[in-house]
């Protein structure tokens, strides 16, 4: 008795140890440390302007503004936006709160993705590929960012699940040998049928590249009715149900494109290849498919931005693995699940495949159901090929699938945490520069007023160092441009008192005009490089003033108080020359501005001209001074005369300077 009761305490130790659910557990807490740590202070590095423009249609939300489809930031759906809308609500208008939604879907992914792998094919063969897609880049790398995507493959492996659990509901073994209620089990067929239709149809509301979900049950079916008709004619009325919740659930979103084609602009801008394909050209088409198969093994996304550039998605061991699993699953494409798993695959592949940049890892984000159960296959089959010494050839097998796991932890841990974001390419996309002044203004005591260089001084850089900041008491205004080919050429200077130290930002890597940054040196302000931005500090006792005085002013808004030359008047000639022009802010306004300097010819014409504002109306206060920076190259040595003045870049209505007109002569030595 106490030998039997010894053994049968080993075997529930023994069982509670190698119990599935354990085993779960570990991976799904490893990765949600791949995906969790360091989300917001160190990788990604900031946030990108799609970030953020998903805050600006999150706040729409909050207000009431409602719809299934946001036509803002060229098009977006519904879906993710009213989760991340909640989030929002919930953690406060910040980073984590735009990337959370993000990381409970790429964590619940690996929890879906083992419960169908498991119903699919073999518990073991689910816990190794839910172990690999834990700790795959390509996940992991999506589940960190405040973006869409990483819901399209949560939710269409829930519909992937159901399928299959109500196919499997009438499957004619388990209905044959058991004393079953074939009623009861006919209704919980229909039930999961119609549950799977419902989630196919909520994929199309996640991301534009679900289009493809409806191709591939289409072509699952009909391939379920050439080699396994008995089946599809038992299941008929499950498969109509499906496919009527998945139409039903569609519809709404389906209308809506239809009567506002306009909505989806950024389909017309990568949609070349299936352009190419349609008229008849299928090179794109081919090229790109054979990309899309190396990008496991060869060469991936060529994207930073979606990507370590060009990086696989497969290290060399397991990319090894991957291509011959992909040949098994083709060997018995007669068993419908392993014909499943290369169609959804095939469908996954055809957003990338019909468009440009490929192979584009965001685009075939739903590969990654099925993605690491290739690799798999072949570690699950290794005991299988030995005979001689089986227990040999399960051991090297559990070894092997421990060393890919273990070598893509480290991989993975490496490109998300230290080579993908110390990138340039990848700093500037997620504008780690304005990150870097948030914290710094948070942690500094100075409470004086600032202006802060940035990209979209009118759109989203006051939402990025609102969603990045924790302080609410600073004066701030923004400026800048989008423009990386040339200079910034417009400064603001805040209204201060004589006790306040008004500060300046920029970019690192957003270089200011000449004659600014000269100026800036010239009034006691010395760039200090402060890692991704440089930092101004004006004294607060500085003269803001032109060299040469000149004060007009254009309707009650803008007070002009004069110039200053940077170069002689000859150096325009053939070479350029820079001049400043000095504004000061009488009254606010939500017009667009823009100044304009034209040297014109004893006859009139125009013989060079500088337009340009890079610090838009909305952000000026009363009392704050604009430096404008105009540069002029003249091809000509003739007699000219400066013309400048302000107008409505929408209207080309120009402002009227008091006793002046719409423009005001300049004139200095």
């Amino acid at each position: 008795m106490m030998i039997m009761a010894t053994q049968n305490r080993k075997r529930y130790r023994k069982g509670v140890l190698f119990s599935p659910v354990w085993w779960v557990v570990i991976i799904l807490l490893m990765a949600a440390a791949l995906r969790v740590i360091g989300v917001v202070s160190i990788s990604p590095p900031g946030l990108e302007h799609d970030e953020v423009a998903n805050w600006l249609i999150d706040q729409a939300i909050l207000e009431g503004n409602h719809a299934i489809y946001f036509a803002e930031a060229y098009g977006h759906e519904a879906g993710f936006h009213y989760l991340q809308a909640i989030s929002v609500a919930l953690v406060g208008d910040n980073a984590l709160a735009l990337r959370l939604p993000a990381i409970y879907a790429g964590i619940m992914l690996v929890a879906v993705h083992f419960a169908l792998i498991r119903r699919l094919l073999d518990v073991k063969l689910a816990l190794l590929s839910t172990a690999l897609l834990a700790v795959l880049f390509w996940p992991v790398f999506y589940s960190r960012l405040g973006l869409r995507a990483i819901l399209l493959p949560l939710v269409s492996g829930i519909s992937l699940y159901c399928w299959w659990k109500a196919w499997g509901l009438r499957n004619a073994k388990a209905v044959g040998k058991r004393s079953l209620n074939f009623a009861r089990i006919t209704q919980a067929s229909l039930f999961w049928f119609g549950l799977a239709g419902v989630f196919a149809g909520l994929t199309l509301y996640t991301y534009m590249a679900a289009r493809a979900v409806p191709i591939f049950f289409g072509v699952f079916v009909l391939y379920l009715a050439l080699f396994h008709w008995s089946r599809v004619k038992g299941n008929w009325r499950g498969i109509f149900l499906f496919w009527a919740f998945l139409i039903v659930v569609a519809a709404p979103l389906a209308i809506y494109l239809r009567v506002n084609p306009g909505a989806e602009f950024r389909v017309s801008e990568i949609d070349a290849p299936l352009r190419a394909f349609l008229a008849g050209n299928l090179r794109p088409v081919v090229e790109n498919s054979l990309k899309i198969l190396g990008m496991f093994g060869f060469r991936g996304d060529p994207l930073w931005r979606q990507n370590v550039a060009g990086r696989p998605v497969f290290g060399p061991l397991l990319a090894l693995l991957f291509y011959p699993g992909l040949l098994l699953a083709l060997w018995r494409a007669r068993d419908e699940r392993y014909a499943f798993l290369l169609l959804w695959l095939g469908a996954a592949a055809i957003p990338s495949i019909v468009t440009v940049d490929a192979p584009s890892s965001i685009r075939m984000i739903n590969a990654l159901l099925v993605v690491t159960v290739f690799p798999a296959l072949i570690i699950h089959i290794i005991p299988r090929l030995s005979t001689v010494r089986p227990r040999l050839s399960t051991v090297a097998a559990y070894l092997l699938a421990l060393l890919v796991i273990l070598t893509h932890i480290w991989w993975t841990g490496a490109g998300i945490f230290h080579t993908w974001p110390q990138n340039d390419e990848v700093r500037f996309v997620w504008q780690s520069a304005l990150t870097r002044t948030a914290v710094f203004l948070d942690r500094s005591p100075d409470n004086g007023p600032v202006a802060v260089g940035g990209w979209s001084p009118g759109t989203l850089d006051p939402a990025t160092l609102l969603l990045s900041m924790e302080r609410r008491d600073l004066d701030m205004r923004h400026f800048g441009s989008d423009s990386t080919a040339s200079p910034v050429s417009t400064l603001i200077i805040p209204h201060h008192g004589a006790d306040s130290n008004p500060r300046i930002t920029r970019p690192a890597i957003r270089e200011l005009a000449p004659g600014l940054e000269a100026q800036l040196a010239a009034w006691g302000a010395a760039p200090q490089r402060m890692g991704d931005f440089v930092l101004y500090e004006l004294p607060g006792a500085a003269q803001v003033e032109p060299q040469y005085g000149m004060k007009t002013v254009f309707e009650d808004e803008l007070q002009f108080l004069g110039i200053s030359p940077m170069d002689s008047l000859e150096n325009c000639v053939f070479e350029g020359c820079w001049l400043l022009s000095y504004w000061r802010v009488l009254a606010a306004t939500n017009e667009p501005r823009r100044f304009f300097l034209h040297a014109v010819n004893n006859a009139g014409g125009i013989v060079a001209q500088h337009d340009g504002l890079d610090a838009p109306a909305m952000q000026w206060q009363v009392g704050d001074v604009l430096v404008q920076a105009h540069f002029l190259e003249l091809e000509t040595a003739e007699s000219i005369q400066l013309r400048l003045g302000v107008y409505d870049p929408q209207t080309g209505r120009r402002l009227i300077a008091a006793d002046h007109g719409d423009f005001i002569p300049l004139l200095f030595p």
